[in-house]
This record gives C-alpha cells, structure tokens and sequence, in this order.
C-alpha cells in the first residue's frame, strides 16, 4: 500500500542511553553462529522485496569493521551513532533520504520529505526473515496513516515457546479482547508528521512493563500530558489490570478486564499519544518478535536456530 515500489529502512544497533547490554556488549555484535545479530538482520532487510537502502546506525567504526568482515556493504550506509533512540532515529532518517548528515531533522518538517516514510527495526531480531519484511511492508498503509506498528499473535508464538524440556523463548502479551499479542518490532513512519515524537523515546525507556517502576512512569506521564491523552491513559490502565491478573492466576478477571479494550483502541490509544494517524498490522512469521534481551533467549535461539529458521521459510501466508 506504499506509494512506492521500496522503502528505505534504518537499523538501530546504538549502545548508549536506554539501550540494554547482554553479555556486556551491545547486543548488535553478539555472535549467533559467528555472525553478529545486527547482520543477520541487516541480510534480512536487503533480501526483501520492498525494501530499498538501509542506513545502520550505530557505533560507525565497529559496524564498518562487521560489514567488511561479512561482505555486506552493498545498498547500506552507515552513520554514527547519537546519545540516545530517538537522536539515533533522526540521524537514520536523514541518511535513509540520501541527505547530508549535516541536515537538521526538524529542518525538514513542511518540505517535500515530510510524508516520506521510512521502515525501522532494531538490531537484535536475528530470526527475521525477508518474506515477514515484505508482509509488513505490504499491510502497512501510508496512504492513510502515519505510523504502522508490527504486532504478532500469541498463537504464532506459540510455536516457539519452551515445550517438554526443549528450550524456547515465551514473550510478555498485552491483552486485548480479540487475542494476546506481542509487538513485534517492526514499524513503518513518518516521523515529520508527529506531534510527540518524544514519547516513542520515552515508551522504549519504559518498554519492560513488568517493572513496577516503568509502569507508574508511563501512567504519570499520560496522566499529566492533556486532556488529549484520556483514552490513551485508559487502554494503558486496563491492559496492565489484565496483564496482572493472568500473571498471578485469575485468568477470568483478566478475559473480564481484556474485554474492555478492543484491538482498535490500541491504535487509538497510541495514536492520541504519539500524535498521529496509528495502525496496527498483524504478521504471522514470529521471527521479527523474538528479540534477545538476555543471555538465555540468545541460547535457546541458537539452540534452535535451524528449525525456527526452516519453520518460517515454509510458511505459507
């Protein structure tokens, strides 16, 4: 549904502010059969269909040193890395468009790049697979939307959860009334079109939402952003009273709670606090989903790494 035939993309492999470290590294080098993460998803983007250059941003000397050492240098291009997510993120963008780095983000903001998307993946899905890329890519409207989120249902990951002693990885859902699902870390947008971009700065800092201290974060900070943010901060409330209560055994009042916040109203919720036209995308391949955020999900990934990988290559969406 892209106006054009390919999207750029930029790959976030940074290892400053709110980033997380496994292994004491960034997660972006971690081997997964002698190969970093960050070029396993690197491949990933440059074989799908829809997608056109790919700026990395990160560490420059190190990521320059790793597309040398693999051979993939064709179609990317590399920008130093920034303090924090979202510094990293405009960088990105401005690269993605073929602009010099000297370019201000903002700057561009009422000329013709504005309703220029661009696609943007973090560095540590390695399962990613280039038909998942290209099913997102095609779901994704820009015609009539902003920001498209990946989400992947809880019965697709399914197939990846831990089983009978055999290792797995089992993610965190957010429950709405229509199914469990899980984001998937895919998104597609036009970031000169936000009136908060700095709220995807703060939803990353606060993403492990099983913290108690990240919760009270993100309630406090809808709760006093405007009257504009109302329902954002309700879908917010109800899905951590379902989330509680299936992670401490009432699975009944969390279906009565998840009932109460439709799949809609999730792309409502984000939309009034991010400022923007939201949709919501399903995909149905897992890989994009399965991120390594510690040491014992990159076992269980390269532990299973070849069944996972010819499972999704057989899928037939």
């Amino acid at each position: 549904m892209l106006t054009t035939s390919k999207i750029n993309a930029i790959l976030l492999a940074g290892d400053r502010r709110a980033s997380v470290q496994v292994c004491n590294d960034n997660k972006a080098f971690l081997q997964l059969r002698g190969v970093p993460l960050f070029i396993h998803v690197l491949r990933a983007l440059l074989a799908a269909n829809h997608v056109g250059k790919v700026a990395v941003v990160g560490p420059s000397e190190r990521v320059k040193a790793a597309l040398q050492e693999h051979g993939v240098e064709e179609n990317v291009v590399v920008v130093e890395q920034g303090d924090n997510m979202i510094d990293n993120f405009k960088a990105g963008y401005v690269a993605s468009l073929g602009l010099d780095d000297q370019v201000e983000f903002w700057d561009l903001k009422g000329t013709e790049y504005e309703n220029v998307p661009a696609l943007v993946v973090p560095c540590d899905i390695p399962l990613l697979v280039p038909m998942e890329v290209d099913e997102f890519i095609a779901r994704s409207n820009m015609h009539e939307y902003d920001y498209s989120i990946g989400v992947t249902s809880e019965r697709v990951l399914s197939h990846y959860h831990p089983v009978d002693g055999k290792p797995g990885i089992r993610m965190i859902y957010f429950h709405v009334r229509e199914d469990l699902l899980r984001h998937n870390n895919l998104h597609i947008g036009k970031p000169l079109t936000f009136a908060h971009l700095d709220y995807i700065e703060r939803m990353y800092e606060w993403r492990y939402q099983t913290r108690a201290a990240n919760i009270l974060r993100m309630f406090f900070s809808l709760l006093f952003a405007g009257w504009r943010l109302i329902k954002a901060l309700r879908v917010f409330i109800l899905m951590q009273l379902s989330l509680h209560y299936d992670r401490h055994g009432h699975p009944k009042l969390s279906g009565r709670v998840r009932s109460l916040v439709c799949f809609n109203r999730l792309a409502e919720g984000i939309g009034n606090a991010l400022g923007a036209r939201v949709q919501v995308v399903y995909t149905h391949f897992g890989g994009a989903a399965l991120d390594v955020d510690n040491a014992k999900d990159l076992s269980a990934i390269e532990e299973c790494y070849d069944e996972w990988m010819e499972y999704q290559q057989n899928l037939n969406i």
